[in-house]
């Protein structure tokens, strides 16, 4: 049964990520001025990777202390036929991914749809090489760390007292809540996402597939959008207007 730590644990993930998210994380992003966003911007990116593997800390060190199993947090690998299918599938889901990343990039029609569905984080995305390794690092960090927090600890928490099914929603929903900075929007569709990944999880019988998915489609979104802006920044350049050639002086 969970201790007084999960207890913990879980209201930090069901209630402070969320407020965070909404107050103290991109809001301070969104009221910057405009000479201090690049700083805010790395300082919110350090932030979470460090709030991600503290948490993810905290979840190893109660989980050897009160000894329990890996494979209770999803931890496994197996050579079933649901984990090796899924696993495959997941494998394909990630190249089609990587084609159509690559594809978008060079194409300026997809880049002017993946600016407009997200000027509402607009300020959160990379604009330089630095920031965008620094956002790939965030990637794999949330495709890892998120899966284990979400999926893993929190779902084994919920199921405690709700049956599978319920418990997945549940923390779906809550998933969607911790991206609260994305609006009403967002937090449906990050929701939404949440469902397809503990579904991933459940037939896999294994973190593993949601893991690289998650980390595959946040590299995914990172890596468009910074070339979106890139390509938005040159057709700006290209557009604006040439100043007036200077009036030759006469001399009398």
């Amino acid at each position: 049964m969970p201790t007084g730590l999960d207890h913990l644990l879980a209201l930090t993930l069901a209630v402070f990520f969320p407020i965070r998210a909404a107050t103290f994380g991109y809001r301070r992003l969104a009221l910057a001025p405009e000479p201090r966003v690049f700083e805010v911007r790395g300082s919110l990116y350090r932030q979470a990777l460090l709030i991600q593997w503290g948490l993810v800390a905290l979840v190893a060190a109660i989980w050897i202390a009160r000894g329990r199993t890996a494979d209770s947090l999803g931890l496994v690998i197996s050579r079933s036929p649901q984990f090796l299918g899924m696993t495959a599938v997941t494998v394909i889901a990630i190249v089609l991914l990587m084609v159509q990343n690559r594809r978008g990039q060079n194409d300026p029609e997809v880049l002017g749809a993946v600016m407009k569905k997200l000027v509402h984080v607009e300020r959160m995305l990379p604009r330089t090489p630095a920031e965008l390794g620094m956002f790939k690092a965030l990637s794999l960090t949330a495709g890892f760390c998120e899966e284990l927090l979400y999926r893993g600890f929190l779902m084994w928490y919920v199921t405690h007292w709700l049956p599978l099914v319920p418990g997945l929603l549940v923390v779906a929903l809550l998933f969607g809540f911790g991206h609260s900075y994305q609006g009403v929007r967002g937090v449906v569709t990050t929701a939404l996402v949440g469902v397809l990944l503990g579904l991933v999880y459940l037939v896999a019988g294994s973190l593993l597939p949601a893991m690289l998915l998650h980390a595959a489609g946040d590299l995914h979104s990172g890596t468009l959008a910074y070339a979106a802006l890139r390509w938005e920044g040159r057709s700006e350049t290209a557009t604006s207007p040439s100043p007036p050639p200077p009036t030759p002086s006469r001399t009398t």
